[in-house]
């Protein structure tokens, strides 16, 4: 298998494929839409609304984690979970701006 050539594209065109890749998944979409709508909560919150295992759970979180959309924070013995607001608004932009609603 040959490398990516990530190298080859600009930066913001990368960082949107990053960002779009962690949305790849629907129980990511879930955990991001449901810290949107809660604005925060502890991982095993998640348990209750993906029908997945805590681990399974665990990888998507880290996943979001690693493309910064989401920020976890270590609290009362278990991790706490919130959108990273700028993120979310850089994906928002870049949406617009392609669509024709945004100068990009």
């Amino acid at each position: 298998m040959g490398a990516s050539k990530k190298e080859f594209f600009p930066e913001k065109q990368n960082t949107i494929a990053t960002l779009c890749k962690a949305f790849g998944h629907p129980a990511r979409v879930i955990i991001i839409e449901h810290l949107l709508f809660v604005n925060e909560c502890i991982a095993e919150d998640f348990l209750e609304i993906i029908p997945l295992s805590r681990a399974t759970i665990w990888q998507h979180l880290q996943e979001l984690e690693n493309a910064r959309l989401i920020i976890g924070n270590f609290k009362e013995n278990t991790f706490s979970y919130k959108i990273n607001s700028l993120k979310i608004e850089n994906v928002k932009s870049y949406f617009l701006g392609v669509s024709g609603k945004e100068k990009l």
